[in-house]
Formats: structure tokens, sequence, C-alpha cells
């Protein structure tokens, strides 16, 4: 019996001695799981209207295909973040969902599904052709990026601990009062830096205009102006980088009267929205069957005109504004053939003539068929 207890006592301990031979680090050493990730934000010139940086970014990380952090953060050229072992997918937008007034945001936390929609919109002088077309706002600026699929592995973690633990001992020491050596910490700070994972994103505007120019004879009696686009992309996609099936009328209400012959009496009226596009990611098309309706209010303050304009594939995507993803070209008629002829009306006693920039109400009015 003693002579079994004795075997089983050799066993344990040459088992004890095989597991300290094992052991790398030191045993006082406590190591996290983790690994640091610098989030680098490349902004180009192109990214966002003006050159100007948006005041706050907001980063969305996904681990072996499950949700698994977000951050907020004012650091909008630089983010640290502490990451396990696992397969990461990462994707960022500007600002954060709670700072955006025309726009809102669901599925945030799938990573195949996050997307942005516009608000609906509380004008109720747009024209619908249908029960379910939704007048929305049109969007603010928003940028967003998807950061290439990295990989930390358990090895990585514990190479990166184990430096910056004893980085950290070192400069603790240091600030106790013991000498170390400067050689020493500046090896450790290196390893560490050489375990630190840097991931850049490319942050894009996901926004785009609509540029939709009308010409017209007797432009000079217009007052007012205003008109909705109907066919338009309601929901942008973030990880997929395109809008989906969702339609959505926006309302164009600033415009701006330039008169092209004082002689004939012919001008043209420009206005330019924000929009997400097409639907599906579309370019334009014969096969489109949106509209865009154009309400006048004339300078005599009564009378009213109404034109409906079939758009198809009359939009042209053109060189975008510096900071915008697309530009939507629209043009309906010219200067030898204005696409709306106004009734010629007189000023009404004691207003000026001339048009106003922003959109007044009335009362809706006759809709004349414009044929193209």
């Amino acid at each position: 019996m003693r002579k079994n207890r004795k075997s089983l006592w050799l066993i344990a301990l040459l088992l004890l001695v095989a597991a300290a031979g094992c052991q790398r680090r030191p045993l006082e050493l406590m190591y996290r799981s983790t690994v640091r990730v610098i989030v680098k934000c490349i902004w180009n010139a192109e990214a966002y209207p003006e050159g100007m940086k948006p005041t706050g970014v907001t980063l969305y990380f996904f681990r072996d295909g499950e949700y698994y952090s977000s951050v907020t953060t004012a650091n909008v050229d630089s983010c640290e973040v502490e990451l396990g072992a696992g397969h990461y997918k990462m994707f960022m937008i500007s600002q954060s969902p709670e700072e955006y007034w025309r726009m809102e945001f669901s599925d945030m936390t799938s990573y195949d599904k996050a997307s942005t929609y516009l608000r609906e919109s509380e004008s109720n002088w747009a024209t619908r052709a249908g029960a379910d077309e939704k007048v929305v706002e049109n969007p603010e600026v928003l940028c967003a990026g998807v950061a290439d699929e990295f990989d930390i592995t358990d090895e990585m973690t514990e190479e990166y601990q184990y430096y910056y633990a004893n980085l950290t001992k070192l400069k603790a020491m240091m600030a106790d009062g013991t000498k170390s050596k400067a050689e020493d910490i500046d090896y450790y700070q290196e390893r560490v830096e050489f375990y630190t994972i840097r991931i850049p994103v490319y942050p894009k505007n996901i926004v785009s205009q609509l540029w939709v120019t009308v010409y017209a004879g007797n432009a000079d009696v217009l007052k007012s102006v205003r008109a909705s686009m109907s066919g338009m992309a309601r929901t942008f996609e973030l990880t997929q980088n395109t809008t989906d099936a969702d339609e959505a009328i926006q309302l164009i209400n600033q415009w701006q009267l330039t008169m092209d012959n004082e002689t004939t009496r012919v001008g043209h009226i420009d206005g330019i929205i924000t929009t997400f596009g097409l639907p599906n990611g579309e370019t334009p098309s014969a096969v489109r069957d949106s509209t865009l309706n154009v309400s006048t209010l004339l300078i005599d303050n009564v009378t009213t005109a109404d034109y409906k304009f079939q758009v198809g594939d009359k939009i042209k995507v053109q060189t975008p504004t510096r900071g915008y993803r697309n530009m939507y070209r629209l043009i309906f008629g010219t200067v030898d053939e204005p696409a709306m002829i106004l009734p010629d009306v007189k000023p009404d006693d004691g207003n000026k003539s001339g048009m106003d920039a922003t959109v007044s109400p009335w009362e809706d009015g006759e809709t004349i068929e414009v044929p193209m």
C-alpha cells in the first residue's frame, strides 16, 4: 500500500513539473483575453460636403456573425477599442442615430440588414398616385463606411497582453522610484505597438442630390413654386451600399427663377434637394413610371397652374457636387420649347411681382398634362 502511495505522489509531482515547464509567462501577471484595436477613419475630401468632418462617429462591431458592441465617440480620426478573439466585421456611420431628425435607423445590430430610412413628412399637398405612397423628408448628410473583415486569435491576445502587462509593470516601478532600464521599456512598447491591430475604414457620403430644371413661358408671372417627385428611394442599406425596393415621394420646395430671354419672357426654375437616389440601386430607365408634379402660384395671388411630367429615363446621372454620392439631373423643356406655358396674369395690386424662393400655401389648381 505504501509503495502504491509513493508511486501516486511521484506521478503527481512529475505532472506538476511538466505543467510548470509549459508555462511561458510569469505567474504573478494576470492577463485579459483582448487585443487593442485602433480603427482609423480615412476622410477623403470628396466624402463630405465642403470638406467638413462630422463631430462624431459610431462604430458597430460583429463577432463570429453576431452583434458584439458599438462605440460612439468624438474621435473621428482614430478610435481605440479592446476586442477578444474571433472573426470580426465592422461598419460605421457619422454621428449617432439619435442625432438625425429626418432619418430613422433600423436593424443596426444586424450586419446584413442595417439601414436608414426617411421619416414621413407632415406636408399634405403633394400629389399621390396611390394610398401606399409616403411623402418623406429629404435626407441629411450621412457618411458610412465598411471595414475589411479581420481575425483575432487566442495567440494574438496572449502575446499582446504579455507585453502590455510587462510594460505597465515597468512604468509603475519607475513611478515608484524604482530604477528601470529605458531600453526595456522601449522594447515592450515596441512589442505592444506591433501586436496592436489597425483597421482602416473609408467613410463616404451615402446621400446624393437631385437637380430639377423646368423651362417656362411667361416665366415672369411666377410667384411661388412647389413640386413633388415620386418613385424615389426611401431606404439605404448601410453595409450593402445600395438602396432597397421601398419607394417614396420627395418634396422640392426651394426654387430659383432665372430669366433666359426678357423679350420672349422665357425663363427656367431650378430646384435642388438631397436624396438617396433611385430604388433598388437602379439607374434611370424607360420602364420607370415616376412623375414630377409641379404646382405654381402666379403674381395675382389667385391663379394657380399644375403640371405633371413623366420622368422615366429622362434623369441623367452626372458628376456629383463634391461631397455627394451622385448627381441626378432632370431637365424639362428648352429656351426655344418651354415645358410650361403659364397663364398671362397681371400683378395683384399692392404686391410686388417676382417669384418667392420659398413655398407659399394655396388651394389645389387644375392639373395640366404636359406631353413629352
